[in-house]
Protein backbone atom coordinates (compact mmCIF):
# COMPACT_ATOMS: atom_id res chain seq x y z
CA UNK A 1 0.00 0.00 0.00
CA UNK A 2 1.23 3.65 -0.97
CA UNK A 3 2.76 5.68 2.03
CA UNK A 4 1.04 8.40 0.47
CA UNK A 5 -2.31 7.20 0.53
CA UNK A 6 -1.79 6.52 4.45
CA UNK A 7 -0.50 9.79 4.96
CA UNK A 8 -3.26 11.53 2.73
CA UNK A 9 -6.04 9.90 5.21
CA UNK A 10 -4.42 10.41 8.30
CA UNK A 11 -4.25 14.15 7.31
CA UNK A 12 -8.14 14.42 5.95
CA UNK A 13 -10.65 16.09 7.84
CA UNK A 14 -13.43 14.05 6.35
CA UNK A 15 -14.33 10.79 7.12
CA UNK A 16 -12.52 7.94 4.66
CA UNK A 17 -12.27 4.37 4.04
CA UNK A 18 -10.27 2.73 1.81
CA UNK A 19 -11.60 -1.08 1.23
CA UNK A 20 -9.94 -3.47 -0.82
CA UNK A 21 -11.38 -6.90 -1.56
CA UNK A 22 -13.63 -6.31 1.83
CA UNK A 23 -10.35 -5.84 4.02
CA UNK A 24 -10.25 -2.16 5.81
CA UNK A 25 -6.91 -0.94 4.59
CA UNK A 26 -6.62 2.30 5.81
CA UNK A 27 -9.48 4.89 7.51
CA UNK A 28 -9.08 8.49 8.45
CA UNK A 29 -9.18 10.05 12.46
CA UNK A 30 -13.25 11.30 11.05
CA UNK A 31 -14.28 7.81 9.93
CA UNK A 32 -12.92 5.99 12.78
CA UNK A 33 -14.86 8.54 15.12
CA UNK A 34 -18.24 7.58 13.19
CA UNK A 35 -17.89 4.01 13.10
CA UNK A 36 -15.04 3.16 15.96
CA UNK A 37 -15.00 -0.31 14.64
CA UNK A 38 -12.97 -0.27 11.84
CA UNK A 39 -10.15 -1.85 12.03
CA UNK A 40 -7.23 -1.94 9.34
CA UNK A 41 -6.87 -5.26 8.34
CA UNK A 42 -10.48 -6.95 9.24
CA UNK A 43 -13.10 -7.14 6.93
CA UNK A 44 -15.09 -4.17 6.47
CA UNK A 45 -18.26 -3.65 8.56
CA UNK A 46 -21.61 -4.79 6.95
CA UNK A 47 -23.18 -1.62 7.12
CA UNK A 48 -20.63 0.11 5.02
CA UNK A 49 -21.53 -0.23 0.68
CA UNK A 50 -18.90 -2.27 -1.07
CA UNK A 51 -18.85 -2.01 -4.98
CA UNK A 52 -16.80 -1.32 -7.69
CA UNK A 53 -18.65 0.89 -9.50
CA UNK A 54 -18.50 5.05 -9.00
CA UNK A 55 -21.73 6.55 -7.63
CA UNK A 56 -22.86 7.42 -4.35
CA UNK A 57 -25.74 6.71 -1.72
CA UNK A 58 -26.70 6.40 2.03
CA UNK A 59 -25.78 3.47 4.49
CA UNK A 60 -27.06 3.20 7.94
CA UNK A 61 -25.31 2.15 11.19
CA UNK A 62 -27.22 1.60 14.07
CA UNK A 63 -29.19 4.48 14.31
CA UNK A 64 -26.96 7.20 12.41
CA UNK A 65 -27.82 7.77 8.81
CA UNK A 66 -24.64 8.61 6.63
CA UNK A 67 -24.34 9.58 3.07
CA UNK A 68 -20.98 8.61 0.67
CA UNK A 69 -19.45 8.82 -2.55
CA UNK A 70 -17.54 6.24 -3.80
CA UNK A 71 -14.52 6.01 -6.26
CA UNK A 72 -12.90 3.23 -7.41
CA UNK A 73 -8.74 2.84 -7.20
CA UNK A 74 -6.28 0.84 -8.02
CA UNK A 75 -5.64 0.16 -4.34
CA UNK A 76 -9.51 -0.53 -3.72
CA UNK A 77 -12.30 1.42 -3.47
CA UNK A 78 -12.36 4.80 -1.76
CA UNK A 79 -15.44 5.94 0.30
CA UNK A 80 -16.11 9.06 1.89
CA UNK A 81 -19.04 9.71 4.18
CA UNK A 82 -20.42 12.48 6.20
CA UNK A 83 -23.67 12.19 8.65
CA UNK A 84 -26.94 12.96 6.76
CA UNK A 85 -29.49 15.03 8.67
CA UNK A 86 -31.73 13.84 11.13
CA UNK A 87 -34.28 11.45 10.57
CA UNK A 88 -36.79 13.27 12.24
CA UNK A 89 -39.82 15.39 10.66
CA UNK A 90 -37.87 18.86 9.62
CA UNK A 91 -39.57 21.87 9.56
CA UNK A 92 -40.05 21.24 5.34
CA UNK A 93 -41.66 18.05 6.07
CA UNK A 94 -44.02 19.57 8.13
CA UNK A 95 -44.88 21.94 6.20
CA UNK A 96 -45.37 19.60 3.02
CA UNK A 97 -47.81 17.61 5.01
CA UNK A 98 -50.04 20.31 6.26
CA UNK A 99 -49.97 21.58 2.77
CA UNK A 100 -50.98 18.36 1.79
CA UNK A 101 -53.78 18.05 4.12
CA UNK A 102 -55.34 21.15 3.17
CA UNK A 103 -55.36 19.89 -0.64
CA UNK A 104 -56.86 16.86 0.76
CA UNK A 105 -59.59 18.65 2.32
CA UNK A 106 -60.26 20.46 -0.35
CA UNK A 107 -60.71 17.58 -2.41
CA UNK A 108 -63.39 15.87 0.05
CA UNK A 109 -65.11 19.78 -0.24
CA UNK A 110 -65.53 18.79 -3.71
CA UNK A 111 -66.57 14.96 -3.76
CA UNK A 112 -70.00 16.90 -1.03
CA UNK A 113 -72.37 16.68 -3.43
CA UNK A 114 -71.53 12.69 -4.92
CA UNK A 115 -71.82 9.66 -2.39
CA UNK A 116 -69.97 9.64 0.14
CA UNK A 117 -69.18 6.04 -0.61
CA UNK A 118 -67.67 6.89 -4.01
CA UNK A 119 -64.21 5.44 -5.08
CA UNK A 120 -62.36 9.20 -5.41
CA UNK A 121 -64.03 9.60 -1.49
CA UNK A 122 -62.62 6.79 -0.41
CA UNK A 123 -59.04 6.71 -2.24
CA UNK A 124 -58.79 10.22 -0.58
CA UNK A 125 -59.51 9.42 3.17
CA UNK A 126 -57.38 6.62 2.60
CA UNK A 127 -54.37 9.24 1.23
CA UNK A 128 -54.85 11.59 4.28
CA UNK A 129 -54.82 8.60 6.91
CA UNK A 130 -51.63 7.37 5.32
CA UNK A 131 -50.01 10.85 5.94
CA UNK A 132 -51.63 11.45 9.15
CA UNK A 133 -50.47 7.62 10.39
CA UNK A 134 -46.79 8.71 8.79
CA UNK A 135 -46.59 11.95 10.84
CA UNK A 136 -48.14 10.16 13.96
CA UNK A 137 -45.40 7.80 13.46
CA UNK A 138 -42.44 9.40 13.53
CA UNK A 139 -43.11 12.24 15.93
CA UNK A 140 -43.76 9.15 18.57
CA UNK A 141 -41.33 8.11 21.85
CA UNK A 142 -38.46 6.03 20.66
CA UNK A 143 -40.36 1.65 21.16
CA UNK A 144 -38.53 -0.65 22.48
CA UNK A 145 -36.45 -2.96 20.57
CA UNK A 146 -38.99 -6.12 19.12
CA UNK A 147 -38.42 -9.02 20.42
CA UNK A 148 -40.67 -11.66 18.58
CA UNK A 149 -39.18 -13.78 16.19
CA UNK A 150 -40.75 -13.76 12.66
CA UNK A 151 -40.61 -15.38 9.57
CA UNK A 152 -39.58 -12.46 7.18
CA UNK A 153 -39.35 -14.27 4.17
CA UNK A 154 -43.41 -15.35 4.32
CA UNK A 155 -44.01 -11.72 5.74
CA UNK A 156 -42.45 -10.93 1.93
CA UNK A 157 -44.18 -13.46 0.20
CA UNK A 158 -47.41 -12.84 1.71
CA UNK A 159 -47.44 -8.79 1.81
CA UNK A 160 -46.53 -9.05 -2.47
CA UNK A 161 -49.42 -11.65 -2.95
CA UNK A 162 -51.44 -8.70 -1.87
CA UNK A 163 -50.36 -5.81 -2.84
CA UNK A 164 -49.52 -7.10 -6.46
CA UNK A 165 -52.70 -7.46 -7.82
CA UNK A 166 -53.62 -4.03 -6.73
CA UNK A 167 -50.77 -2.24 -8.26
CA UNK A 168 -51.37 -4.19 -12.06
CA UNK A 169 -54.57 -2.31 -11.68
CA UNK A 170 -52.59 1.04 -11.85
CA UNK A 171 -49.99 -0.18 -14.96
CA UNK A 172 -47.03 -1.57 -12.12
CA UNK A 173 -45.62 -4.53 -12.09
CA UNK A 174 -44.89 -6.21 -8.24
CA UNK A 175 -42.31 -9.37 -7.82
CA UNK A 176 -40.72 -11.31 -5.30
CA UNK A 177 -38.35 -13.42 -5.50
CA UNK A 178 -36.10 -15.55 -2.70
CA UNK A 179 -34.56 -19.12 -2.87
CA UNK A 180 -35.83 -19.77 0.96
CA UNK A 181 -39.38 -20.72 2.00
CA UNK A 182 -38.70 -19.42 5.59
CA UNK A 183 -36.08 -16.84 7.46
CA UNK A 184 -36.27 -16.34 10.60
CA UNK A 185 -35.49 -13.44 12.39
CA UNK A 186 -36.11 -11.23 15.43
CA UNK A 187 -38.26 -8.21 14.79
CA UNK A 188 -41.86 -6.72 14.94
CA UNK A 189 -44.05 -8.11 11.93
CA UNK A 190 -46.45 -4.93 11.79
CA UNK A 191 -43.25 -2.62 11.76
CA UNK A 192 -41.89 -4.74 8.90
CA UNK A 193 -44.27 -5.12 6.57
CA UNK A 194 -45.47 -1.58 7.14
CA UNK A 195 -41.45 -0.62 6.02
CA UNK A 196 -41.79 -3.02 2.88
CA UNK A 197 -45.18 -1.47 1.76
CA UNK A 198 -43.77 2.02 2.54
CA UNK A 199 -40.27 1.17 0.12
CA UNK A 200 -42.90 -0.58 -2.77
CA UNK A 201 -45.13 2.78 -2.13
CA UNK A 202 -42.00 5.27 -2.54
CA UNK A 203 -40.71 2.78 -5.63
CA UNK A 204 -44.24 2.98 -7.55
CA UNK A 205 -44.51 6.38 -7.57
CA UNK A 206 -41.09 6.82 -9.04
CA UNK A 207 -42.10 4.37 -11.58
CA UNK A 208 -45.59 5.31 -12.66
CA UNK A 209 -46.05 2.49 -15.23
CA UNK A 210 -43.22 -0.68 -14.53
CA UNK A 211 -41.84 -2.82 -12.79
CA UNK A 212 -40.86 -3.07 -9.23
CA UNK A 213 -38.78 -6.27 -8.00
CA UNK A 214 -38.04 -7.24 -4.35
CA UNK A 215 -35.70 -9.74 -3.59
CA UNK A 216 -34.76 -11.09 0.14
CA UNK A 217 -31.99 -13.75 0.52
CA UNK A 218 -29.57 -14.88 3.67
CA UNK A 219 -25.98 -13.89 3.80
CA UNK A 220 -24.24 -14.65 6.26
CA UNK A 221 -25.85 -14.20 9.84
CA UNK A 222 -28.00 -11.44 8.03
CA UNK A 223 -30.71 -11.44 5.52
CA UNK A 224 -30.75 -9.16 2.85
CA UNK A 225 -33.59 -7.22 1.46
CA UNK A 226 -33.18 -5.52 -2.13
CA UNK A 227 -35.80 -3.50 -3.70
CA UNK A 228 -35.14 -1.99 -7.57
CA UNK A 229 -37.58 -0.55 -10.07
CA UNK A 230 -37.58 0.40 -13.88
CA UNK A 231 -37.80 3.93 -13.16
CA UNK A 232 -34.52 5.98 -14.48
CA UNK A 233 -32.15 8.07 -13.01
CA UNK A 234 -33.83 10.26 -9.56
CA UNK A 235 -34.28 14.09 -10.18
CA UNK A 236 -32.16 16.82 -7.90
CA UNK A 237 -35.15 16.51 -5.98
CA UNK A 238 -35.93 12.80 -5.58
CA UNK A 239 -31.65 12.87 -4.96
CA UNK A 240 -32.09 14.87 -2.06
CA UNK A 241 -34.57 13.03 -0.53
CA UNK A 242 -32.54 10.20 -0.51
CA UNK A 243 -30.19 11.83 1.14
CA UNK A 244 -32.12 13.65 3.38
CA UNK A 245 -30.39 16.83 2.49
CA UNK A 246 -31.88 20.22 3.29
CA UNK A 247 -32.40 22.56 0.56
CA UNK A 248 -35.79 23.69 -1.18
CA UNK A 249 -35.49 20.91 -3.49
CA UNK A 250 -36.54 18.92 -0.42
CA UNK A 251 -39.83 20.92 -0.16
CA UNK A 252 -42.79 18.72 -1.63
CA UNK A 253 -44.33 19.77 -5.28
CA UNK A 254 -48.12 19.66 -6.49
CA UNK A 255 -49.03 16.13 -6.00
CA UNK A 256 -46.10 14.68 -4.62
CA UNK A 257 -45.69 13.35 -1.30
CA UNK A 258 -44.74 14.95 1.63
CA UNK A 259 -41.23 13.16 1.76
CA UNK A 260 -41.97 11.05 4.82
CA UNK A 261 -41.99 7.56 3.77
CA UNK A 262 -38.45 6.89 3.64
CA UNK A 263 -38.14 8.67 7.09
CA UNK A 264 -40.44 5.90 8.43
CA UNK A 265 -38.74 3.30 6.48
CA UNK A 266 -34.94 4.22 8.22
CA UNK A 267 -36.30 4.62 11.94
CA UNK A 268 -38.39 0.68 11.51
CA UNK A 269 -34.30 -0.22 9.88
CA UNK A 270 -32.34 1.02 12.77
CA UNK A 271 -35.22 0.06 15.37
CA UNK A 272 -34.15 -3.76 14.08
CA UNK A 273 -30.48 -2.62 14.84
CA UNK A 274 -30.35 -2.69 10.73
CA UNK A 275 -28.33 -1.19 7.81
CA UNK A 276 -30.12 0.65 5.05
CA UNK A 277 -28.19 1.43 1.77
CA UNK A 278 -29.02 3.77 -1.70
CA UNK A 279 -27.25 3.30 -4.66
CA UNK A 280 -26.96 4.45 -7.38
CA UNK A 281 -25.37 4.73 -11.06
CA UNK A 282 -27.10 5.78 -14.04
CA UNK A 283 -30.49 3.85 -13.85
CA UNK A 284 -32.82 3.99 -10.40
CA UNK A 285 -31.72 3.58 -6.86
CA UNK A 286 -31.40 -0.11 -5.46
CA UNK A 287 -32.26 -0.03 -1.84
CA UNK A 288 -30.84 -2.47 0.10
CA UNK A 289 -31.75 -3.48 3.53
CA UNK A 290 -30.01 -5.34 5.77
CA UNK A 291 -31.35 -7.02 8.94
CA UNK A 292 -30.16 -9.75 11.59
CA UNK A 293 -30.93 -12.99 11.57
CA UNK A 294 -30.53 -13.03 15.54
CA UNK A 295 -30.66 -13.98 18.22
CA UNK A 296 -33.84 -15.52 18.25
CA UNK A 297 -35.94 -15.82 21.48
CA UNK A 298 -36.24 -19.52 21.98
CA UNK A 299 -39.48 -19.00 23.63
CA UNK A 300 -40.69 -17.18 21.00
CA UNK A 301 -43.84 -17.96 18.51
CA UNK A 302 -42.63 -17.68 14.89
CA UNK A 303 -45.30 -16.46 13.13
CA UNK A 304 -45.94 -14.95 9.40
CA UNK A 305 -48.17 -12.33 10.22
CA UNK A 306 -51.11 -11.54 8.01
CA UNK A 307 -52.32 -8.47 6.12
CA UNK A 308 -55.08 -8.41 8.11
CA UNK A 309 -57.65 -5.08 8.31
CA UNK A 310 -57.40 -2.47 11.75
CA UNK A 311 -60.59 -1.25 13.14
CA UNK A 312 -61.86 -1.89 9.77
CA UNK A 313 -59.47 -0.10 7.57
CA UNK A 314 -57.10 -2.14 5.50
CA UNK A 315 -53.53 -1.59 6.42
CA UNK A 316 -52.71 -2.63 2.34
CA UNK A 317 -54.90 -0.08 1.05
CA UNK A 318 -53.35 2.96 3.85
CA UNK A 319 -50.09 1.71 2.47
CA UNK A 320 -50.54 2.24 -1.03
CA UNK A 321 -53.37 5.13 -1.43
CA UNK A 322 -50.86 7.52 -3.06
CA UNK A 323 -50.28 5.10 -6.07
CA UNK A 324 -53.28 2.73 -6.79
CA UNK A 325 -55.74 4.06 -9.15
CA UNK A 326 -59.25 5.44 -7.71
CA UNK A 327 -61.10 2.39 -8.72
CA UNK A 328 -59.36 -0.20 -6.06
CA UNK A 329 -61.19 2.08 -3.26
CA UNK A 330 -64.56 0.93 -4.92
CA UNK A 331 -65.47 -0.88 -2.15
CA UNK A 332 -62.73 -0.56 0.62
CA UNK A 333 -64.92 0.11 3.47
CA UNK A 334 -64.68 3.25 5.97
CA UNK A 335 -66.29 2.01 9.28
Amino acid sequence: MSEAIFSLLDRLSEAAVLIHEGVVSAFSPMALHYLPQLQAGHLAPDCLPQSALSGGGLFSAGTSTYSYTNTPLEQGQLLIFRPAPQTAVTDVQLDGAMRQFRQFMGELLVETDAEATSAPFRKTFYRMLRLLRNLEYLHQEDAALPTGTLDVAGLCRQTVAEAAPLLLQGGIELDYTCTDASLLIPGDGDLLRYMVLELVANSARAVGRGQIHLHLKAQGGRVLLTLSDSAGAPSRRQLASLLQQDSDQNIPAAGAGAGLGLSVVRRVVALHRGTMLVEWGEGAPVTLISLPAGPLNPRATVSTPAVQRDGGLSPLLTALADVLPAAVFELAELD
